[in-house]
Order: structure tokens, then sequence, then C-alpha cells
């Protein structure tokens, strides 16, 4: 290991907890199916769809061409843990709230925040556009607090 790689590794421990690296070392050593100690595009997939993300085939090769030094093609465990690592920080930079103001504009609210959403339009797009079986309106009427609807 590189003085350079050792700082890096370092640096992870301090951003991911001893129970992350545990939880992204089981996971490793599961798709690592031949042993070789590293994994491919395709193993990195597995490995990521058990954690609950659902990565392109773009985003895979991204990933890969990010951290891997040797251009191997294949990602070994300091390397897979320098994946994890960037995909924490992409999540935590997530910008929740953008998101959450641009469901509101495309149900009729305003950029500012202000304006409202039409009881009809809320029920069309969670009944009929995404085909859930919540009782919207129930949930409506809890949050509706001054009965505009």
């Amino acid at each position: 290991i590189t003085f350079k790689n050792y700082l890096f590794d370092l640096f992870l421990i301090m951003v991911l907890s001893q129970e992350e690296i545990d939880g992204c070392r089981e996971a490793f050593l599961v798709f690592d199916k031949d042993r070789s100690g590293a994994i491919d595009v395709w193993e990195l997939r597995q490995v990521l769809e058990a954690m609950g993300q659902k990565p392109t085939e773009e985003e895979l090769f991204q990933m890969i061409s990010e951290v891997d030094e040797n251009m191997s093609g294949s990602i070994n465990f300091a390397e897979f843990l320098k994946v994890i690592e960037n995909q924490k920080e992409r999540a935590e930079n997530f910008d929740d709230e953008s998101d959450m103001v641009d469901a509101f504009v495309a149900c009729g609210g305003a950029p500012d925040k202000s304006g409202n959403v039409k009881r009809e339009t809320l029920v069309k797009i969670i009944k009929l556009d995404f085909g859930l079986t919540i009782d919207i309106e129930e949930l409506i009427n809890k949050v509706d607090s001054d009965g505009s609807g």
C-alpha cells in the first residue's frame, strides 16, 4: 500500500463508521465470487443493488473510473470503499427541499412556495398517475387545517 493510499484509507475511516466499513467488507466478499480480491462492473452493480441503489451502466463505469487507480477495470476493497464514500457524499449533498419544491410546482404551486395544490390534482396524481392505494382524501383532510381543500 502506498503512503497516499494509506492516508486516504485513514480519511475514509474517519468518514465511514466502523460499522459501515464492516458492512462494505461483507458485501464486497459476497460479490467477489472468484475471490480475486477485486470486483468488476457487473459485480459492483449487484453490490449496489443489494444496498438499495439502482445505478445505470454509465454510472457504474463512471464510479469505477473515478477510483480505479491501476486502470484494471475492476476495483479492490480500498477502491470499493472510495466508491461507497463517493455515493455517501452524493446522497448527503442531495437537495431534498429542491425536489419538494419541484413537485409542488408540478402540482400547481409556485416556485416561491406560495399557492395551493388543488385536492383534485393531488388525488388524480396519487391514484391515477402513480396508482397508489392510500386513502389520500383522509390524509388531505388531516393536514388541511383551514378546510380549503
